[in-house]
């Protein structure tokens, strides 16, 4: 963890650097869908194919990651075992990031599952909210929030350097949203309701992405956020 905040602290000095040095927007052509990617280049670029395959069985695989989560709190209508803390940054930090690969012009393929795992962690922090007794006021307030703060990313046109501040921030959300769980369950001395196989499943999944980033963005805050 200590080596991941060093690196992200050199990726936030790197943020004022010229606008020329800034990872560089994609080009559309560079990240076509796979089945224009296969009818353009005729199959011949075998391991960008093979990355864009991989992205999607990433998105695929995301849609059951948090799904012990659900059922844990569906069968036990409790979330005493959960954090609320790290469902709310784990949303704040898919969301940053997934506005961040869409802004810079990156396939659906390279971050389909920040998509989904944000509307998973949107669903489970409402839910445990209620669970845990938070005021239905404050719950609106907070879903107000959160639906203008992405509605006004995603229309207007954020420059560059705001943008590599949108994915340092999604990392470092990302690092740091794990923490109030763990916290939560060495005060409690038990593992909590946080699934060992929702953990494993999350360590596949960036090592996977590691490849595709390399194979297909090529960006280095992305890269730095799956490393």
């Amino acid at each position: 963890m200590i080596k991941r905040i060093a690196l992200l602290a050199a990726a936030a000095c790197g943020i004022s650097m010229p606008r020329n040095m800034l990872p560089r927007r994609v080009k559309r052509e560079e990240t076509l869908p796979l089945h224009r990617a296969v009818a353009i280049r005729g199959g011949g670029d075998a391991q960008d194919v093979a990355a864009r395959a991989l992205g999607y069985c990433i998105g695929a695989g995301s849609t059951i990651l948090f799904a012990p989560i659900v059922y844990t709190l569906a069968t036990q209508k409790s979330a005493d075992g959960l954090s609320l803390s790290t469902f709310t940054l784990s949303l704040c930090g898919y969301s940053c990031s997934a506005a961040y690969n869409f802004k810079k012009g990156h396939a659906i393929s390279t971050y389909v599952e920040s998509v989904l795992l944000a509307v998973q962690c949107a669903v489970i922090s409402f839910v445990c909210a209620v669970l845990k007794g938070i005021a239905v006021e404050r719950v609106l307030l907070g879903s107000i929030a959160y639906v203008g703060a992405a509605l006004l990313l995603l229309l207007g046109s954020p420059p560059p350097r705001l943008l590599a501040v949108l994915q340092v921030w999604a990392t470092s959300l990302l690092l740091v949203s794990l923490i109030p769980q763990l916290y939560l369950n060495y005060s409690r001395k038990e593992p909590g309701q946080y699934s060992p196989v929702t953990a494993g499943l999350s360590v596949l999944g960036n090592s996977i992405r590691i490849f595709t980033t390399l194979t297909l963005t090529k960006d280095p805050l992305l890269l730095l956020g799956f490393a």
